[in-house]
């Protein structure tokens, strides 16, 4: 009697949704049996059919969300669940967010009603055949290291933002979404860049932004530290495997200190986040927007700045505010904050509200903060005496200072700009790229190679013009092992660069080199500043030539070349003489 009562969920499904599904494809295809128009049944049938499918698609999903809830029942715990249950989610998830649309109703209904019927299938007839097949060994030899984990985290999550962005829901009434358009937006999106295919203000509709605002918040934090946060807001302890991967990708030593860390990720956020929000919302109200419009504004732009991505809801950016500093200055503010990371926010915090000397704060945050400064006043300076007579011109002098240090902070991968970029000075696009190519500082919600390995960098060819052997910053010395791991990184950026430069020429011959390089180095570096003329028009093979380079950008070079390379350690240690090459 107890297996009857857990067969009534798929019995509803099959008669209720297959009822649903039957008369949506009858409607559809407009043909109904001949015996329903026949002289005996002289009945509006079609009326009918539009009448029961307008009440049957609101109930459709709640008969796949019973059957979801009886599945959880009668599983043990949660992980078995999502184990065995997950393509269900997968599926109940698109279809509530979708509510009362009768089409995508019937193709998720009709997806998961198949489904059904083959698990029905196979639970019924090849239980003693799955029974002997140890499914439990097979997964234990699959073990994925930290690198790959953060990689597939990445790409799993474009692959979700994909398809909520090709939901009908996603865009405007009269404006199709193309599926290489979806990806490249979301993987813009989960990469924090900025780049876009598509106006986010005309081709997506409120659905559709507030799914790339998410996509935005959930890549600026990292899928694993935002995992890593749900679990402590949770009250559930992190597995040891995701604690080795979380100290991995935040470099903490201790547990204690990596749960503090998490505590004050999820803490710096709210409330960084939400004081922009607030600033920007009546700094749109005084600019004549509605409350509701101006506070949607103020926090779509304080999370999009705060994460360094660089979207904004209009067509040229920040452009139209150029002359605002409550705006333009709150969001510099924001990316300046974003930029530096969770760490340094936190030595800022002790030094701020506890007094703490600046002197006592660690070797990283220092080198974060003196080449974060420098970067900025360098480019400030640059953009400020580079274009004071040309795209600056007809700017007063306070204005021109605005602009060069808000155009100067952009560059740590933030993707705003106030001015058009087209009208700079091509040696001016050309510096603003290298800067790009450093980007922000790790830990934080940027890209780039980031600002400590161009300090180890530049510090190392000091060292080597000095005659020096050892590398020093602020009276420490950097080990030997992060130098060559400096130079690594710095050079495969390069050759990766170097590549896709290459492809593009390739597979974009009208545009011309300048655009292609100035591209490839704000998406590889996650920056998302265009000159205008490239992302737009870029072809098919274009478009996902750049959506794989955001992504090697936001995960960093190094990591996607240990996620595919890395191998596991050889026991034991063999030492080998030194040899000596000539160089240089």
């Amino acid at each position: 009697m107890l297996k009857f009562f857990k067969k009534i969920p798929f019995l509803a499904e099959l008669f209720f949704n297959g009822s649903f599904i039957l008369l949506y494809s009858i409607k559809n295809f407009k043909k109904v049996p001949s015996i329903w128009t026949t002289k005996y049944f002289e009945i509006p049938v079609f009326n009918y059919m539009d009448m029961s499918l307008k009440i049957m698609v609101w109930f459709v999903p709640l008969v796949i969300a019973l059957v979801v809830f009886v599945h959880y029942l009668n599983c043990k715990s949660l992980e078995e669940f999502l184990r065995k249950y997950i393509f269900s989610v997968l599926i109940l998830v698109p279809m509530v967010i979708t509510y009362g649309d009768m089409e995508f109703s019937f193709w998720l209904s009709l997806v998961h009603l198949f489904s059904s019927i083959l698990v029905l299938f196979d639970v019924d007839n090849r239980f003693v055949e799955v029974k002997k097949v140890d499914v439990p060994d097979f997964f234990k030899n699959i073990q994925l290291r930290p690198a790959q984990t953060i990689v597939l985290s990445f790409v799993a999550a474009i692959l979700i933002g994909t398809f909520l962005l090709k939901l009908p829901n996603s865009a405007r009434a009269g404006h199709t979404i193309s599926l290489i358009d979806a990806l490249f937006t979301a993987t813009s999106a989960i990469c924090v860049t900025g780049l876009t295919t598509l106006s986010v203000q005309d081709s997506f509709s409120f659905f559709g932004q507030i799914i790339i605002l998410i996509l935005i918040q959930v890549g600026g934090l990292g899928i694993m530290t935002l995992s890593s946060s749900m679990a402590v807001l949770l009250g559930r302890s992190m597995a040891m495997k995701d604690r080795l991967i979380m100290q991995d990708l935040l470099d903490i030593s201790s547990m204690e200190g990596l749960m503090a860390l998490i505590f004050d990720i999820i803490r710096y956020t709210f409330i960084i986040e939400l004081w922009g929000g607030v600033i920007l919302t009546f700094a749109f109200v005084f600019e004549g927007f509605e409350f509701p419009l101006a506070l949607y504004y103020g926090f779509f732009h304080s999370i999009s700045a705060f994460c360094n991505a660089g979207f904004s809801l209009f067509n040229t950016s920040l452009e139209s505010y150029v002359s605002k500093p409550l705006i333009h200055g709150t969001i510099a503010v924001l990316v300046v904050l974003g930029g530096f990371g969770f760490i340094v926010l936190r030595e800022l915090k002790e030094v701020i509200i506890r007094r703490k000397s600046i002197e006592r704060i660690g070797l990283h945050s220092k080198i974060v903060l003196v080449t974060s400064v420098l970067l900025i006043v360098a480019a400030a300076m640059f953009i400020f005496f580079g274009e004071y007579l040309y795209s600056l011109d007809g700017y007063n002098i306070w204005e021109k200072v605005q602009i060069s240090i808000f155009q100067s902070i952009t560059l740590r991968t933030a993707g705003f700009n106030t001015i058009p970029l087209p009208q700079m000075h091509t040696y001016t696009i050309y510096l603003m790229a290298l800067f790009m190519f450093v980007g922000a500082s790790p830990g934080s919600t940027g890209g780039g190679i980031k600002t400590t390995t161009f300090a180890i960098l530049i510090s190392s060819i000091i060292s080597t013009l000095r005659g020096k052997k050892k590398v020093e910053i602020f009276k420490r010395t950097i080990s030997p092992p992060i130098v060559v791991r400096t130079i690594a990184l710095t050079f495969i950026s390069i050759l990766i660069t170097c590549f896709f430069i290459l492809l593009l020429m390739r597979l974009e011959p009208d545009q011309p080199f300048l655009s292609i390089f100035f591209e490839v180095i704000s998406a590889g570096a996650t920056a998302g500043l265009t000159l205008g003329g490239v992302t737009p028009f870029l072809s098919v093979l274009g478009k996902f030539a750049i959506s794989v380079l955001m992504l090697i950008g936001r995960t960093g070079p190094l990591t996607l070349v240990l996620a595919i390379g890395e191998r596991t350690r050889a026991t034991g240690k063999v030492d080998y003489p030194d040899g000596r090459i000539m160089i240089g």
